[in-house]
């Protein structure tokens, strides 16, 4: 009873492994099935896809109008020279020995904006121009009168094309291409009728054509390679300009900083002291002086605030400037203008100074701009023009202040000076845009340079 049961027993796992393996079996067909279908979907994609237009500028030359040039004679002269061949073989008439060498030329006629469409075109060129040339319409003897399946032309062309493809597509539909075209030329030279073991031009075909491949990928590669590092470097001298402008205006924001305190410090000291000038003031009135000064000193505190985020540890110019004897330094005003041109003349630099219109207090931020301005101006002229006349032009007007820097041309050729920090006219232009200013520089026609600002006062 046991024995029966035993095996019966070891039929049943028989017949469970059997069922495990046919329905492994099975599991591997389905994912073999379905990696087929995957391949066959991107290679129907790759190659069967017409739509696909290149957006690569032509190769290799820099003049698009040589390109073009050569683009077009190749496809004249491969028109024109297989279409001769053809016209003096047996059986072809002289329209379709045309047509034959149109088919050849079409092709590198559209390779450079729709290679996988060319690539096609030059196939069905290549066996058609193979049929039209095997023994059934050969010379005497039954050879063939050129060379088979691909004739001297048809090489030319179907190299082109496939140049194009290998420069335009991606590396995997490079390496389809090639293995199709080579598939065509062994079908054509196994059903050769004259002799199926002649190959021709078949071999030198495929190795031509893979070697130029080969080569045109890899100039793609080096091609796409600087194209890239042209776009970083791109990308990094934006970055440069934007974090030096960045730092410009927080070395402005800390200057003006002292401006602003300056006068938040005057309010609550004014709204401090304003109710003992008046005797019994009402009790409004002293909560309004009270309310005013609560806010000036909350402003001068967010200033702090402020100015300690623009600061950075160790920052030269973020420090406070001092005096000889270790106090803040008052910040520079126009009134020190005649000492900073006194610096400049003393380097060997000749400075006029002109004056127009009558000298009147300024708001501190116009005035600490224009000298700043100025002052770089004034170091630009003889960083770039050393020995050269620079002439200083400071005009008062109702509405404002303008300012002009202008340096001749240097006697004599001056060395190009160490690259500095790209932030001098930036520089200029953000402390007159700050006040609502305008400023404009430039080259003179006559060599030199020039440097004008109008800083407004008006309604400040």
């Amino acid at each position: 009873m046991s024995t029966k049961a035993g095996g019966s027993g070891g039929r049943d796992i028989d017949v469970a492994d059997a069922a495990g393996g046919a329905e492994t079996s099975t599991t591997v067909r389905a994912g073999a099935a379905d990696r087929v279908r995957r391949g066959l979907t991107t290679l129907r994609g790759d190659l069967f896809d017409a739509r696909v237009r290149t957006e690569r500028p032509p190769a290799p030359f820099s003049s698009r109008a040589v390109a073009l040039a050569l683009h077009y004679l190749t496809v004249v002269l491969v028109v024109g020279i297989q279409g001769a061949v053809f016209a003096g073989y047996p059986g072809v008439s002289g329209g379709a020995a045309f047509a034959l060498g149109l088919a050849t030329g079409v092709p590198i006629l559209l390779a450079p904006q729709r290679p996988i469409v060319a690539w096609w075109m030059s196939l069905g060129s290549t066996a058609v121009c193979a049929l039209a040339a095997t023994p059934g319409g050969s010379g005497s003897g039954g050879t063939p009168a050129m060379q088979w399946p691909w004739s001297a032309v048809g090489v030319v062309a179907q190299v082109v094309v496939m140049a194009h493809v290998a420069f335009h597509t991606p590396v995997r539909i490079v390496l389809e291409t090639w293995v199709c075209t080579a598939l065509l030329g062994v079908v054509l030279v196994r059903n050769a009728q004259d002799d199926p073991s002649r190959w021709d031009t078949m071999p030198a075909v495929a190795l031509l054509t893979a070697t130029v491949m080969i080569v045109v990928v890899a100039f793609r590669g080096r091609s796409d390679a600087r194209r890239e590092l042209a776009v970083q470097s791109d990308l990094t001298a934006t970055e440069r300009e934007r974090s030096a402008l960045l730092e410009e205006r927080a070395r402005i924001a800390r200057e003006l900083h002292d401006v602003v305190a300056h006068h938040m410090s005057v309010i609550a000291i004014q709204a401090e002291a304003a109710p003992y000038r008046v005797a019994d003031p009402p009790p409004e009135l002293v909560r309004s002086f009270v309310t005013i000064r609560a806010n000036a000193v909350d402003a001068l505190a967010e200033l702090r605030r402020v100015l300690g985020l623009l600061r950075t540890e160790g920052d030269g110019e973020g420090a406070a400037a001092v005096d000889r004897g270790g106090r803040p330094a008052p910040l520079p005003t126009l009134e020190r203008l005649p000492e900073l041109i006194d610096n400049v003349r003393a380097a060997g630099m000749t400075v006029d100074r002109v004056t127009v219109g009558a000298p009147r207090p300024l708001p501190q931020g116009v005035d600490l701009s224009a000298y700043r301005i100025a002052q770089e101006a004034l170091s630009n002229a003889l960083r770039h023009a050393s020995g050269a006349r620079v002439r200083v032009e400071v005009a008062y007007v109702p509405t404002g202040l303008g300012l002009r820097v202008h340096n001749e041309p240097p006697p004599h050729p001056t060395p190009p000076a160490r690259e500095g920090s790209g932030q001098g006219v930036m520089g200029m232009r953000e402390r007159a845009a700050m006040i609502g200013g305008t400023l404009e520089a430039g080259h003179t026609p006559e060599g030199g340079y020039h440097v004008e600002v109008f800083l407004p006062t008006d309604g400040q």
